[in-house]
C-alpha cells in the first residue's frame, strides 16, 4: 500500500485521512486476501490496526492470523474489539460495530456472546446490513440452526439479491435446510456470473460435485478457485476429498502436508473431509479423519462433536459419549451435541434397554420390548442366513440393531437433530429404525433393507455407490415379501416418457438433484427395478462380484465392464429395453403429465414465446392455479380449449378445477370430453368416481373405481374406496376380495392386515389366515386381535405350539379383558390337544378369573 505523509497534528484534514485509511483498509484487504495476497493484507491491517476507530480492520486482522495457524496473535486483535465495546467505544446504537462484536466473540469461540451482541446489532438496525446478516447466518449454521440462517439470509436477499455473497450463502442454507441441490446450484451459478473470483461459490461447487461422487466436476471447481487463491485453505480440503474419495492416498496426503504448513492447526481440513466421506459411508474413515482433527487443535468442539457422534454410529457408544462431553465442555451451543447427550442421558437410560448376542446387539424400548423380542431376532436370523448365503459373505459382528419407539428419538440419535423424516438408517455396522409403536408402518419391511446395507457397505468396503445399495437392499426385501415392495410405476413412467430416467453413471444425482420431490421416490424405485432388471438377465450372483469390485476400489464404469462385460451406456440400453413393456399399461391410457412452472413469471415468458401453444397454456394455468390465481387460471384454460377442445391435459385441468369449485355440471362436461375423446384412464376414472361420489351414485362409482384400479393395479386408492363401498354395503364377499389386493400393495396399513384376518377366520380359510398371518406380524405386530386371529389360524391348520406362542403374544400384546378371555379359553384348547392338563386348566383358571364389562 502507497505512504501517507505525516498530516498536521490535529488537522481536520489530518483527522479525515485516517479515518479514510481506516474505512479503506479492510476493503482493500480483502480483496488482496481474496487474491491470496495474506502477507499483504496483514501489513496493510496493522498500519491501521493500532488506530482507536479500526475495528473492522482488527476483526479482519485477527480472522486472517487465525486463518495462518496464529491464533494467540490474532485472539489478541480481537479481544480489542471485545475491549472496545466494554469500555463503550462500541456503542448500543451502533449496528454494525455492534456486528463486529458479534463476529469477533464467533472467532474467540465465545457463541453465547456473539449471539447477544448479533441480537444488540439487529435492534440498532443492523437488519438493514448485508455484511452482518451474513455473518450471523454463519454463526447459525456452524451451530446447526438453519431456521434461523434461512431466516437472516431471505433479510439479505431482499436487501441484496444480485449480492454474490448473499446467493453464495443462500446456496449453503438450501443445501443444508432442504438438501435442493439444483437451486444451490444455479444461486452459485448467479454468483459466479457477477463475481467470477469468488472462493466460497468454488467450495459450494466442490461440495455439490462430491456429494454425487462427480470428483473430476468436483476437483476442476476445486482447482478454478485455487488459480485465483492458492492458498484457500477451504478449497484445498475440498480438493483433498477429492483425492480421498478417489483413493489417491499420494494425492491426499501431498495436498494434508500443504494445508498444515499453512495453518498446523487447521483442524476443519479433516472435517471438510469427513463430512463428504460421511455421504459414501466411509465411517471408519470418518473417525480416523476427526481423531487427526482434535489432535491438531484441542480446542476444536466441533471436531469432538464429530468424532463422537460418529464413534456411536460405529456402536462404540461408550467411547462416543465421552468425545461428545468434550464437544459440550468447549461448546455448550452445538444443537446437535446437546440433542444426542440429552437423549442419551435421558430417554435412552431410562427408556430403553439393550440385549447382547452372537450376532447382534439389539436395542428395545422397554414398552416394545416384550412383543418385539418374540419377533425381531428370528427375523434377523432369517435375514442373515439367506443374506449370508447370497454373498457369500459374513459382516462383522455383533450388528447393532436399535428399534426407536418416537420418532423424535430416532431422529436424534441418527443425525442430532429432529423429525429428519426417514424410517431406519444404517451407519455400516448399526442400524436404526423406528419400531412398531410409532404408527403405520412395517417394521419388518424397514429392519430387513437396513440389514441389508449392512452387506453392500461391509462387502464393499464401503465404496458401493447410494444408488446400487438403496436398489438392492429394496431388492432384498421384496426377495424376502413380495409385498414388501414400493408401488412407484407412475412416477417410473412418467420419467420414462420424458427421457429422465436416471442413467447409472450419474445415477446418485437422482437422489440431489430433481425438479420436483416424487422424483426421489421415483429414483429409489428405478434402482430396485434395475437390481430386478439385473437379477432377471444376469442372475442374482452378480451382486457380490460387484459389491466386491467396489471393494476394490474400481469406479462404476469399470465395475460395470468387469462384472458385467460392458460399459454403463449398455446397461442404460438394456435396462430401457427391458422397462419398455413393463410401461406399456401407461402408454395405453392418458396419464396426466403437465406440471406447474418453477414461477409465474417462467409460465408467462414460455406463453409470449409460443402464444398459440396448448402446453405453455396448460402450464401457465396450472401454475396460477397453484398460486391460488384461480380466476384467472379458469379463464386461461377456457382460452385455450377455444382452439383446442379435444385437448386431454386442458379438459383434465378444467376438470379439476371445476371439482375444486364444486361445478359438477361443469366437471360433468370436461369429464365426458376427455372419454369421448377416448382419453381414458387412471386419473379420469378416479375424477369420475368422486364425482359420482358426490352425486350420491354408488353403482357409478363402483364402476368406475373398478376401472380405475383396472387402469393402474399398482396403486391402492381405488382398492381402499372399493372397501369401503363394500363395507357400507355389507357385501364380505367383495371386502374380502379387496383386501386381497390391498395387502400387497399396502403392506404398511395395519388395518388392511387385521380386517383381511378378520374375514379369513371368520370364512374358516384357515391356510390362507396363516400366510396373511404372518405377514401381519411386520406391521401390526402390537395388536392383541391380529395374534389372536394368527392364533385361531395356527390351530386350525394343526400347529399348536405356534398357536399357544401367538396366544401368549395377544397377552404381551396388552390385550383387552374380552380378548384376552377368549385367549386363554382358546389357549387351553391348545393345551388339551397337546396332553397337557395342566397346563390347559392353568390357563383355563386364567381366562375364568377375567371380568368383561357388559
Amino acid at each position: 500500500p502507497p505512504t501517507h505523509p505525516p498530516a498536521a497534528a490535529g488537522s481536520d484534514v489530518g483527522k479525515q485521512g485516517v479515518a479514510q485509511r481506516v474505512a479503506v483498509a479492510p476493503v482493500r484487504a480483502e480483496a488482496l486476501i481474496r487474491g491470496g495476497r495474506r502477507a499483504a493484507a496483514i501489513r496493510l491491517l496493522e498500519n491501521v490496526s493500532g488506530e482507536p476507530a479500526a475495528h473492522h480492520a482488527r476483526l479482519l486482522l485477527g480472522e486472517t492470523l487465525i486463518g495462518l495457524g496464529k491464533r494467540r496473535e490474532g485472539e489478541v486483535h480481537l479481544m480489542k474489539i471485545i475491549e472496545a465495546y466494554n469500555a463503550d467505544a462500541i456503542t448500543d446504537r451502533d449496528a454494525h460495530g455492534l456486528a463486529i462484536v458479534g463476529r469477533a466473540a464467533y472467532l474467540l469461540r465465545a457463541y453465547r456472546d456473539a449471539n447477544d451482541a448479533f441480537d444488540m446489532a439487529e435492534r440498532a438496525g443492523a437488519d438493514k446490513d448485508v455484511q452482518a446478516l451474513l455473518w450471523r447466518a454463519e454463526l447459525f449454521l456452524d451451530k446447526y440452526d438453519p431456521g434461523n440462517a434461512a431466516k437472516v439470509v431471505a433479510l439479505a436477499s431482499k436487501l441484496a439479491p444480485r449480492d454474490p455473497r448473499v446467493q453464495v450463502k443462500r446456496a449453503e442454507v438450501k443445501l443444508v435446510s432442504t438438501m435442493n441441490f439444483a437451486a444451490a446450484e444455479k444461486d452459485v451459478a448467479d454468483a459466479l456470473a457477477i463475481d467470477d473470483k469468488r472462493a466460497e461459490a468454488f467450495f459450494v461447487r466442490v461440495g455439490l460435485a462430491l456429494r454425487t461422487m462427480s470428483l473430476d466436476r468436483a476437483e476442476a471447481a476445486a482447482k478454478q478457485g485455487l488459480r485465483v487463491d492458492p492458498g484457500n485453505l477451504k478449497l484445498l480440503s475440498g480438493l483433498a476429498a477429492t483425492r480421498f474419495l478417489a483413493e489417491d492416498e499420494p494425492g491426499f496426503s501431498a495436498i494434508e502436508k500443504r494445508v498444515l504448513e499453512i495453518n498446523p492447526s487447521y483442524s476443519r481440513f479433516y472435517t471438510i473431509v469427513a463430512e463428504f466421506a460421511e455421504w459414501e459411508h466411509r465411517y471408519d474413515d470418518i473417525v480416523k479423519l476427526t481423531r487427526k482433527a482434535v489432535a491438531v487443535d484441542s480446542r476444536d468442539a466441533k471436531a469432538y462433536a464429530a468424532l463422537g457422534l460418529n464413534l456411536i454410529r460405529k456402536g462404540e457408544e461408550p467411547a462416543g459419549l465421552e468425545e461428545l462431553r468434550k464437544a459440550w465442555r468447549r461448546d455448550k451451543y452445538n444443537v446437535r451435541v446437546f440433542n444426542t447427550l440429552e437423549l442419551y442421558d435421558g430417554p435412552i437410560a431410562r427408556d430403553y434397554v439393550t440385549v447382547d448376542g452372537a450376532r447382534f446387539r439389539i436395542r428395545y424400548h422397554k414398552g416394545d420390548k416384550p412383543i418385539l423380542e418374540r419377533y425381531l431376532p428370528q427375523l434377523l436370523d432369517q435375514a442373515w442366513t439367506a443374506m449370508v448365503k447370497r454373498y457369500g459373505f459374513s459382516p462383522k459382528v455383533p450388528v447393532g440393531i436399535e428399534i426407536y419407539a418416537d420418532r423424535q428419538h430416532f431422529s436424534v440419535r441418527t443425525s442430532g437433530l429432529p423429525n429428519i423424516g426417514i424410517q431406519g438408517v444404517c451407519f455400516g455396522k448399526t442400524l436404526a429404525a423406528l419400531g412398531p409403536s410409532v404408527g403405520r408402518l412395517n417394521w419388518g419391511m424397514i429392519v430387513w433393507h437396513e440389514l441389508a446395507h449392512v452387506f453392500h457397505i461391509q462387502l464393499s468396503k464401503s465404496r458401493v455407490p447410494r444408488w446400487f445399495t438403496e436398489g438392492l437392499a429394496e431388492y432384498e426385501s421384496l426377495l424376502a415379501r413380495p409385498e414388501w415392495q414400493r408401488e412407484e410405476e407412475p412416477a417410473l413412467y412418467d420419467a420414462f416418457r420424458r427421457g429422465r430416467v436416471p442413467k447409472v453413471a450419474m445415477f446418485n444425482r437422482a437422489f440431489t438433484h430433481v425438479e420436483r420431490p416424487r422424483e426421489v421416490t421415483m429414483a429409489y424405485f428405478a434402482a430396485s427395478q434395475i437390481a430386478v432388471h439385473l437379477a432377471e438377465t444376469r442372475g442374482k450372483d452378480v451382486f457380490a462380484p460387484m459389491l466386491r469390485a467396489w471393494g476394490a476400489g474400481k469406479t462404476t464404469p469399470e465395475v460395470m465392464k468387469d462384472v458385467l462385460s460392458v460399459g454403463p451406456d449398455a446397461v442404460d440400453r438394456a435396462f430401457l429395453t427391458w422397462l419398455k413393456p413393463r410401461m406399456a399399461i401407461y402408454a395405453k391410457q392418458f396419464v396426466p403429465s403437465a406440471e406447474p412452472a418453477d414461477s409465474l413469471d417462467k409460465a408467462r415468458d414460455g406463453l409470449a414465446a409460443s402464444p398459440n401453444d396448448p402446453e405453455r397454456m396448460l402450464t401457465l394455468a396450472l401454475t396460477l392455479a397453484r398460486e391460488r390465481k384461480i380466476t384467472e387460471a379458469r379463464a386461461t384454460l377456457q382460452i385455450a380449449l377455444a382452439s383446442a377442445k379435444k385437448h386431454a391435459g386442458l379438459n383434465f385441468a378444467a376438470l379439476q378445477l371445476a371439482m375444486g369449485d364444486k361445478d359438477e355440471a361443469k366437471a360433468k362436461k370436461y369429464l365426458a370430453a376427455l372419454l369421448d375423446a377416448g382419453h381414458d384412464g387412471y386419473a379420469v376414472r378416479l375424477r369420475a368416481a368422486d364425482l359420482a361420489e358426490v352425486a350420491g351414485d354408488k353403482t357409478s362409482m363402483r364402476a368406475h373405481l373398478v376401472r380405475a384400479s383396472k387402469f393402474d393395479p399398482s396403486q391402492a386408492e381405488p382398492l381402499q374406496a372399493l372397501y369401503d363401498l363394500a363395507r357400507d354395503r355389507k357385501d364380505s364377499a367383495q371386502q374380502l376380495s379387496t383386501l386381497r389386493a390391498l395387502a400387497k400393495l399396502d403392506q404398511h396399513d395395519r388395518r388392511v392386515w387385521r380386517r383381511l384376518l378378520r374375514l379369513l377366520v371368520a370364512r374358516g380359510y384357515w391356510a390362507e389366515a396363516v400366510k396373511v398371518g404372518e405377514s401381519a406380524m411386520y406391521a401390526d405386530v402390537g395388536h392383541a386381535e391380529t395374534h389372536y386371529l394368527y392364533a385361531r389360524a395356527l390351530a386350525r391348520s394343526g400347529r399348536h405350539v405356534s398357536a399357544i406362542y401367538e396366544l401368549n403374544s395377544a397377552i404381551f400384546a396388552g390385550a383387552s379383558p374380552k380378548i384376552a378371555k377368549r385367549v386363554y379359553h382358546t389357549m387351553a384348547e391348545g393345551y388339551r390337544k397337546l396332553g397337557q392338563a395342566e397346563h390347559a386348566k392353568l390357563a383355563g383358571r386364567y381366562g375364568e378369573s377375567i371380568v368383561v364389562d357388559k
